[in-house]
């Protein structure tokens, strides 16, 4: 039964390993394959080639020239390489913020402003960041809080975010119905002979 993840279908090759190890890296970070999803889907359409064209910004999360090299490669390299080799640099990178991505906006702002997920809501952008990207300043007061962008990542995905055990549930699909049953049989042959 292949694995469901939120825009899983735009995964073009190696789409089942892909997404095995999407939750294999949620379960390390302590966050949700669900999340990342959002996040890879958000800034590269979930395409490991995809290239910025004003900047250096490449693969799933768009990574920078400057971050590439502090993670022993380069954007070149990274989208050259397959998807499932290219996850590894994502874990790399985001483990730096392990057990702090507990939304699709941390998640998120690790990503786009990693200085604001150790900030308040209430944390404003520098100037030059909402400039860049007028879509998250949702009232167009010129203004961006860390607030602000989160609850546009949340009403932008809440069809994805409903569900607080989507995880879970994901990752129960992995066991087979042989397995539950064997569960299932073990137990109730306990409370038998108790």
């Amino acid at each position: 039964m292949p694995i469901k993840l939120p825009f899983i279908e735009k995964v073009k090759k190696n789409q089942d390993a892909f997404a095995n190890k999407v939750i294999d890296i949620a379960n390390k970070l302590g966050t949700k394959p669900e999340y990342l999803m959002i996040v890879m889907n958000n800034e590269s359409g979930l395409d490991s080639t995809a290239k910025n064209p004003t900047s250096s910004a490449s693969g799933l999360i768009q990574f920078m020239e400057a971050t590439a090299k502090e993670l022993g490669t380069t954007t070149k390299a990274l989208r050259e390489m397959s998807n499932i080799d290219q996850l590894d640099y994502v874990y790399k990178y985001l483990n730096v913020y392990k057990n702090k991505l507990n939304s699709a906006g941390e998640v998120y702002l690790s990503v786009f402003y990693p200085l604001a997920l150790f900030k308040d809501d209430k944390y404003l952008f520098p100037n030059w960041v909402v400039k860049a990207n007028k879509i998250f300043d949702t009232n167009k007061d010129g203004i961006l809080t860390k607030g602000e962008f989160k609850d546009y990542v949340n009403k932008k995905y809440a069809k994805y975010l409903t569900n607080e055990n989507t995880t879970s549930n994901t990752t129960k699909t992995i066991i087979s119905g042989g397995t539950i049953l064997t569960i299932l049989s073990i137990f109730f042959i306990y409370r038998y002979f108790k």
